[in-house]
């Protein structure tokens, strides 16, 4: 999948601003990097996923769990230090000019050179390139910043992770471990 950079764009995105793109269904989103003040929007994006998108993420049911959980996790991801983590976040903007977050990819440093990677996209939104787009810019700016390899575990099952993994510029490496496979992504090379 393609996505069209404006010079303005470019600009933008350096300064920390958010960055517009098109989806190949012709839906508009802006991206921009993760801030201390987005936990509510990850508390958003976690609210509009369902049980099955809940455990595709996190490995684990969630049912009904308590609004403290919720916040304390998201504050968590929002507080990651600098240097440390990065992250992208996806908005759509509605009719009426409201952003609603529609989906978020990080990565948190594990040792020197090596990142977990992890995304959630709310339903209504998945099956659009939305997780497409957020991870190949991750991978783009994990790269960028010399960083060597992303890891992370997907379930064998999530057919829609795997295609996402697919259209990535880098080398994957797929080790299958019963139902949930671990991953390592190559940042020092790519594949295209």
């Amino acid at each position: 999948m393609m996505y069209h950079l404006t010079e303005q764009d470019n600009q933008e995105k350096r300064i920390g601003r958010m960055t517009h793109y098109k989806l190949k269904s012709g839906l508009p989103i802006q991206v921009r990097h993760i801030t201390t003040a987005d936990a509510a929007h990850f508390v958003d994006i976690f609210n509009h996923m369902g049980p099955d998108s809940r455990y595709r993420r996190f490995h684990q049911p969630l049912v009904n769990p308590s609004e403290a959980m919720i916040w304390r996790e998201a504050e968590r991801i929002a507080q990651a230090a600098p240097g440390h983590s990065d992250g992208l976040i996806a908005f759509f903007k509605t009719d009426d000019n409201v952003l609603v977050p529609i989906g978020a990819s990080r990565y948190i440093s594990i040792s020197p050179g090596i990142v977990e990677v992890a995304m959630s996209v709310r339903d209504d939104f998945q099956g659009q390139g939305v997780g497409t787009l957020l991870l190949q810019l991750l991978t783009e700016e994990a790269h960028k910043a010399g960083i060597q390899k992303m890891v992370g575990t997907i379930q064998n099952s999530n057919e829609a992770m795997w295609a996402v993994m697919d259209r990535l510029a880098f080398p994957l490496l797929r080790r299958v471990e019963g139902t949930e496979s671990t991953i390592e992504i190559d940042l020092t090379r790519r594949t295209s």
